[in-house]
């Protein structure tokens, strides 16, 4: 029996198994559509929208979309009528690669990531960094900038954290501290940087050092400069993301500054 349906040379097998094929992708188009538009971007990632940070040449921010909206996940817009006033320091824009990222490897990607311990989606954050920073993918490096905008509990863990830095624990201070119930007193402090292995005595001391409000001021000036009025914030080499990232687009950032690093305003 003549079949027009099936081409010459194609059996009834292999013009099933290729309909399969197709209704198999159409199927995963329809629930990733049914599952809203994360699974989308998931399944059919899309090209980032990059537009220039204003007076930072080389720079540039993710335009639109989850990761970079100002949405009710930036929780970072400071209600603290009573904040202490943070000392402005001269000279950030003309020194700002070091300022924002230390001085990294220039085998990694430098990452500046701006945070505060009482922001809920810098419980998720921070740990995705922390993992980036281990291995697996691109190297990465991370420099911590603490942004402070909730309240007297979030200023003296800023503090606590800039004092952890000091002795070298700023990473491993973050990680224990951003997923944990924040006590914000000096034997709990003390006690916290015991467990970590660093000089629990020191640390308290250091909190009112004159070092730590030139850091806050260094990072609060930093933040204006990108254009940051919440946390969590990054910068990932020339890239500003401000607000939730999805660690499939973190991945796919990183990646992307990874090959763009050569051409990068801090190279």
């Amino acid at each position: 029996m003549h079949r027009p349906w099936i081409s010459s040379g194609e059996t009834m097998t292999s013009r099933t198994r290729r309909n399969l094929v197709w209704l198999g992708g159409i199927a995963l188009a329809y629930g990733a559509l049914s599952r809203g538009p994360g699974l989308v971007r998931r399944v059919f990632p899309a090209a980032f929208d990059f537009q220039p940070v204003p007076g930072l040449d080389g720079f540039r921010r993710i335009a639109r979309g989850d990761v970079s909206a100002v949405s009710p996940v930036l929780i970072g817009l400071d209600p603290d009528t009573g904040a202490e006033a943070v000392p402005a320091v001269p000279g950030l824009r003309e020194d700002l690669c070091r300022h924002l990222f230390g001085r990294p490897s220039r085998a990694a990607v430098p990452v500046a990531y701006f945070s505060d311990y009482h922001c809920r989606y810098c419980r998720v954050l921070t740990p995705l960094l922390v993992q980036r920073a281990d291995g697996g993918g691109p190297p990465i490096s991370i420099t911590w900038h603490e942004l402070p905008l909730l309240g007297a509990s979030s200023r003296i863990a800023a503090r606590a954290a800039l004092a952890a830095g000091m002795q070298g624990g700023a990473a491993a201070w973050h990680a224990r501290m951003i997923g944990s119930s924040l006590v914000p007193t000096p034997s709990y402090f003390r006690q916290v940087a015991e467990d970590l292995g660093l000089d629990g005595a020191r640390l308290v001391t250091d909190l009112q050092r004159p070092e730590i409000d030139r850091q806050l001021g260094i990072s609060r000036g930093l933040a204006d400069l990108f254009g940051f009025p919440g946390t969590p914030a990054l910068v990932v080499g020339r890239t500003a993301v401000l607000g939730r990232i999805e660690a499939h687009d973190l991945d796919r950032l990183i990646a992307l500054e990874a090959e763009e690093a050569a051409t990068a305003p801090c190279a």
